[in-house]
């Protein structure tokens, strides 16, 4: 047989030719993102703005920047993020590890990070838009429409909204590599990305695995069937398959998602008090929604901004939680012609897709049910939209460019339909619309319809195919620049200011740890946050240790507990849960909880109170020592059940966590050794015993702590009688106690605290965190490394049906 070197040649010549094709076509999509975002983005990268919005996007503000600055710092003072003492009265953060692979901002020091946040929108804008590029491009779609639709996507509605509510533009990055793995596996049969990118949506947490499943769920067999037909068997097969190749995603990212789950189920949202199952499962299936989710729905699509922006939004619920469908107005001329030329299978397939967000959109149970009746708003199914949206409307404009048939009918019904919504007659409709917004709206639309019969009348659509995709880029970059730039936002000039998180406070905890090693809390009676909202979580940013926190996900025992003591109204708990003012407005608590200074800007009652005394001014802020200050660890030699504590009066219910602890009726009855407290008894010493006795006494047998590290705490400590040990944090299974070297049994004291049995004598104590479930997780990911190694081996590619 002769070698055929030219032949050899050839085909060398070819694949260099093609991997050539492929570099420009990523370094055209690479630069044309960059523009985009230089465009949109310009105020915030060349002007005074940052992305630390003061409007709807408080969150921004009040959650993701005080999260940044504190993982920042912990990884630097601590480590691994872990327990942490500034969340709340303490909480496990355990996964905030996943910030450092997904929220690159974290590594930087604090003081960058509010400014480096654009250039990390930047990241996920360049990642979202190439991944999306590269699925569309392995849908065989033409590059012309592979652009476009990374360009709508990495600029859609849901992904600008990401540039102040910062989880979004997470969500996008990660499931459009979902999207992306998933297209690859289906039709190819390479599922080696599946795997990782199945972790890395876990990353998100525990319940985007569930939202991945649900994706994988509908998307898997839908592209099976539209590729390859109707072949129950096979597509059963590839589907099993591939949802094995899911789990082991899951399994990989174990370590971090077990922990992120048992935080969610231990949350106030999850097994706690506020959750929404039980009253939204309960809903009618097929209930209506108010005439103003209708009209929002319908409008959104046409420009995030249509119906106000920020805090002028007037649609429903609020400019955040409403459908966040806008991705191109190109999207909406094109997507009906989907439908011309297709097979009877795949318009079935289209035509699914579109009845599953009309039935969410139409009927709030199925959107319940999306979210696992957790929670009334569109978030994530706003972005599986999106997806949708866009990928149909680019598989029609990519046949369009190839010269398929447009329907000349079904392009003028769709205009008319579209203007029609824009412009219906309605009072109450037209009083939502922003009359310039629909102006350029109706502009582009027409101009999109006639440039695409134009280009098929005469015959050259790949020409005016590029024109579109120019004038969709110009649309895009003026409906974006109203989102992210007609809002206010804090300024790079008053980072540097004193205001706002660099007001006075920073001095102030400066000095005072300067001076002050002991464990001590820090009563701020007014947030530092600029937003429109109060800032609740400034123990975040200033580096000290309060009572307050702000999040979805507070602590469950940090919640039980401040309900027991009166510290929170069960009037509106689905808000105080999550906006927790902590013991702020309660000063006996905040004693009893370790408070040792008051940093306020209203100092006249403390200075007319009996146990403060005034130490030094900062600006209008001025602080105060506690003289009653209790250290962290009190013991107690005496015990009331919580069914006791929960008859007491409001007044009393301070004093008596000074005098004796709080145990449930199970451990009271297991005789741990502190001895009983009667009614008549705790009485007695909440009206006879004064305050500072109390206070002498409770300081008299607390913990010595000799070292003190977030997760590691240890002291000595002297007892009279059999006693347990009040940490004033909350309980957590994590927390593991040591006496003489020796386990200590831990329990829950006070409603929700932490506590450690403890034998009469002196005694050295130790207190340990680990994250719950740590070695059981990194055990599945270990095991579930090792099999994706395997199974790669072993099968590289799936068989898919013929």
């Amino acid at each position: 047989m002769k070698f055929d070197s030219t032949f050899v040649r050839s085909e060398s010549a070819s694949k260099l030719q093609s991997r050539g094709r492929r570099l420009f076509r990523t370094v055209f999509v690479t630069l044309a993102l960059v523009v985009l975002w230089l465009l949109v983005y310009s105020h915030f990268i060349f002007g005074d703005g940052t992305l630390l919005y003061k409007d709807v996007g408080v969150d921004s503000i009040n959650i993701y920047y005080p999260r940044y600055v504190l993982v920042s710092d912990y990884i630097r003072d601590e480590g691994i993020p872990s327990w942490s003492f500034r969340v709340g009265m303490g909480q496990n953060i355990f996964s905030s590890l996943s910030a450092l692979l997904i929220t690159p901002v974290v590594w930087l020091a604090k003081e960058a990070i509010a400014r480096a946040l654009v250039y990390q929108h930047l990241l996920y804008v360049l990642l979202s838009g190439l991944l999306f590029a590269l699925f569309l491009a392995n849908r065989g779609l033409t590059f012309a429409s592979c652009l476009l639709g990374a360009l709508l996507l990495s600029f859609s509605a849901y992904m600008c909204m990401g540039s102040c509510w910062y989880f979004h533009a997470d969500e996008v990055v990660c499931f459009t590599f979902l999207l992306f793995a998933a297209e690859q596996a289906a039709s190819r049969g390479r599922w080696i990305y599946l795997v990782p990118a199945v972790t890395i949506v876990g990353f998100l947490g525990a319940f985007h695995l569930y939202l991945a499943a649900l994706f994988l769920c509908f998307y898997v067999p839908a592209r099976l069937i539209e590729r390859f037909s109707w072949q129950p068997l096979p597509i059963l097969r590839t589907s099993a398959l591939l949802a094995t190749a899911a789990l082991l995603g899951v399994g990989l990212g174990a370590i971090l998602s077990v922990n992120s789950f048992y935080g969610l189920v231990n949350s106030p949202r999850g097994a706690g008090p506020t959750s929404l199952v039980s009253q939204l499962s309960s809903k009618p299936i097929f209930g209506w929604e108010s005439s103003l989710h209708y009209m929002t729905a319908v409008l959104r699509p046409f420009g995030n901004d249509l119906i106000g922006t920020g805090n002028d939004f007037r649609g429903w619920q609020n400019y955040l939680e409403a459908p966040m469908t806008y991705c191109g107005l190109v999207c909406l001329v094109i997507f009906p012609q989907i439908f011309v030329g297709s097979t009877l299978r795949h318009r079935i397939l289209y035509g699914f897709f579109f009845g599953v967000i009309l039935v969410t959109a139409v009927f709030p149970w199925f959107r319940y049910l999306f979210w696992a009746f957790q929670g009334d708003y569109y978030r994530t199914l706003s972005l599986f939209t999106v997806f949708g949206i866009i990928t149909l409307g680019m598989t029609a404009f990519s046949r369009y460019i190839k010269g398929g048939r447009l329907n000349l009918w079904v392009l003028g019904s769709t205009i008319f339909l579209l203007i029609s919504i824009l412009y219906f007659p309605l009072s109450a409709f037209q009083s939502l619309i922003s009359p310039p917004l629909r102006v350029v709206a109706t502009v582009f639309l027409v101009s999109y319809a006639i440039l695409l019969a134009v280009g098929q009348l005469v015959k050259r659509p790949q020409i005016v195919g590029w024109i579109i995709v120019a004038l969709a880029a110009i649309e895009i970059v003026y409906f974006d620049q109203i989102t992210v730039a007609n809002r206010p936002t804090v300024t790079k000039t008053e980072l540097d200011e004193r205001t706002g998180y660099n007001d006075e406070t920073v001095d102030a905890v400066r000095d005072i740890n300067a001076s002050d090693k002991s464990f001590f809390r820090i009563r701020k009676n007014r947030g530092s946050g600029p937003g429109m909202l109060e800032s609740l979580n400034d123990a975040m940013v200033f580096g000290y240790y309060g009572t307050s926190s702000y999040s979805s996900f507070n602590n469950l025992n940090y919640i039980k507990f401040l309900m027991a003591v009166g510290a929170m109204s069960e009037s509106d708990l689905a808000t105080d849960t999550r906006w927790s003012y902590g013991l702020v407005e309660y000063p006996l608590l905040s004693t009893f909880a370790c408070e040792k200074y008051v940093l306020t800007d209203n100092p006249a009652p403390f200075k007319t109170a009996e146990y403060y005394e005034f130490v030094t001014r900062y600006g209008n802020k001025y602080l105060f020592r506690n003289q009653l200050f209790l250290p962290l660890g009190l013991s107690f030699g005496y015990y009331i059940s919580e069914d006791m504590f929960l008859q007491l009066p409001q007044w009393a219910k301070p004093l008596a966590l000074l005098n004796a602890a709080v145990l449930s009726n199970k451990d009271a009855a297991d005789g741990l050794g502190p001895a009983p407290l009667t009614m008549d008894d705790i009485k007695y010493q909440v009206i006879e015993t004064s305050l500072p006795d109390i206070a002498a006494k409770r300081r008299s047998t607390a913990l010595n702590i000799r070292s003190f590290r977030q997760t590691c705490i240890d002291g000595t400590i002297q007892l009279n009688q059999r006693s347990v040990l009040v940490l004033q944090t909350p309980f957590d299974p994590g927390w593991h106690a040591f006496q003489d070297g020796r386990v200590a049994q831990v329990l829950k004291a006070d409603f929700g605290l932490l506590g450690v049995v403890l034998n009469a004598g002196g005694h050295t104590v130790e207190l340990r965190y680990r994250p719950p479930f740590l070695y059981a997780g990194a055990a599945v990911s270990v095991v579930s490394l090792l099999t994706f190694a395997a199974s790669l081996w072993r099968w590289p590619r799936i068989r898919l049906p013929q």
